[in-house]
């Protein structure tokens, strides 16, 4: 009967430490197909920067402008600035769940502004002055509860500043 409570008791917490590892790995995984997603809809990239550092087989946190947290390993900051890419924003950026800052100033991403970027609950900064983002500001990104700096500024957006915006008590750029 012990050896039996103690194969059961082992087999739980070998259940649950499994979980818990899978789930990290899933987590990662998702970061890493999120990126890779955003590669995938770069349509010009002039110095092979994505090409040539964005790979499966190099960790996602060793990517050029890819910027992890020490605690869960998740990726927190995005840096694409002045590159020259071109091309657009793939919803799937809004499974960067960790993501705290987003900086792809200075290149030439066109189209819309995902609204699923709503989803990033820690966004603190995003600067996407100086593209060629074209329709309305998404009104979902008032709804972004730590956002401190929101650049638009340089891009073919059209209509008002959606109300929500103004409602984002951190919001001080």
């Amino acid at each position: 009967m012990g050896n039996t409570f103690l194969n059961l008791a082992l087999l739980i917490i070998f259940h649950f430490s499994m979980s818990t590892f899978s789930m990290k790995l899933t987590n990662i995984l998702t970061d890493q197909s999120a990126l890779l997603t955003l590669k995938d809809h770069v349509t010009h990239d002039p110095g092979n920067i994505l090409a040539t550092n964005w790979s499966s087989s190099t960790p996602v946190c060793k990517w050029f402008g890819v910027s992890c947290g020490s605690r869960h390993r998740r990726v927190t900051a995005l840096d694409l600035s002045g590159l020259g890419l071109v091309g657009t924003l793939p919803s799937h950026l809004g499974n960067l769940s960790f993501l705290s800052f987003l900086y792809i100033t200075d290149n030439s991403f066109h189209d819309i502004i995902p609204v699923q970027l709503s989803n990033l609950q820690r966004l603190k900064h995003i600067d996407f002055g100086n593209n060629s983002f074209s329709g309305e500001i998404p009104s979902s990104l008032g709804y972004l509860p730590k956002l401190e700096i929101l650049v638009l500024s340089e891009n073919w957006l059209s209509g008002s500043i959606p109300p929500s915006i103004f409602n984002i008590s951190s919001l001080q750029v």
